[in-house]
């Protein structure tokens, strides 16, 4: 009689390890895994799996961000070799934070679920910004809020990010040279930040001869980033102008000069 008692306590226990690792439901389990382990935004997303028997039910599947809220809900049916796969597409209105997100899925009962997480890094989106009927674009990523508009204004240099936070987040932005650029005597300097007028500290996180990527954290107080710099269309042009006139004024005074002038 012990050693029947053993052997059905070792049963037990064999069945709830089984079960925390894969989910169970009498003589059906399930597993989930995804075919990456980081997405971004826009990026094909393969969720599959297998299943131990065939229940006739469609499998349920939920992904929940780092807050735990639900961002995408769906269903698939297992093949007739019992496994199974589908093909989301990450991102979208409400993956607005960056962070862990955890895949559940769940075949015949609610206490027959699986899980896996992936990396999320976030949302970049082209925003195109209008100086005297020229485009400009710039690319920014924002985690945990919304970018409501990209004002600019020229007689300040500077852009006016307004935004909308669901908690403390990063906004990472792209600037093209030939929007806003920060130069002293010719060479990079620092942008000032500020938020809601607010001098604040941020990071470069990278730099070439085409743009410049910031990268500034906020509050959930917080309603604008201003980023103002020491050049901004459309007074490259002027300056570009004013260069042109110079290069063609040398040689005709120097013509001058070397010619003498016939009495």
């Amino acid at each position: 009689m012990l050693k029947v008692e053993l052997a059905c306590i070792g049963i037990v226990l064999t069945l709830f390890l089984v079960g925390t690792a894969y989910g169970q439901t009498g003589l059906s389990s399930i597993t989930v895994a995804s075919n990456q382990q980081t997405y971004s935004n826009g990026d094909q997303m393969v969720i599959s799996g297998t299943v131990s028997s065939q229940l006739n039910v469609p499998i349920s599947i939920v992904v929940k961000d780092p807050s735990g809220v639900i961002v995408l809900i769906g269903q698939v049916a297992p093949n007739r070799n019992n496994s199974y796969s589908t093909t989301v597409t990450a991102g979208g209105d409400l993956w607005t934070a960056a962070g862990t997100y955890t895949i559940y899925v769940t075949y015949g009962s609610k206490d027959n679920t699986a899980s896996t997480t992936f990396a999320y890094t976030g949302t970049k989106i082209i925003f195109p910004i209008t100086i005297e009927g020229s485009v400009y674009n710039a690319t920014y990523e924002i985690t945990n809020g919304k970018v409501l508009g990209i004002i600019p204004t020229t007689s300040t240099r500077s852009l006016t990010v307004r935004i909308q936070p669901s908690g403390s987040g990063l906004l990472t932005i792209n600037l093209p040279r030939s929007l806003i650029d920060a130069k002293t005597e010719g060479q990079d300097s620092n942008y000032a930040v500020q938020e809601d007028g607010v001098s604040v500290p941020f990071n470069q996180t990278s730099s070439d001869t085409n743009s410049r990527t910031l990268a500034i954290p906020f509050n959930s107080t917080n309603s604008q980033i201003t980023i103002i710099g020491t050049q901004m269309v459309p007074e490259f042009e002027t300056i570009a102008v004013l260069v042109l006139g110079i290069s063609m004024t040398v040689p005709i005074v120097y013509l001058r000069i070397k010619t003498p002038l016939k009495s």
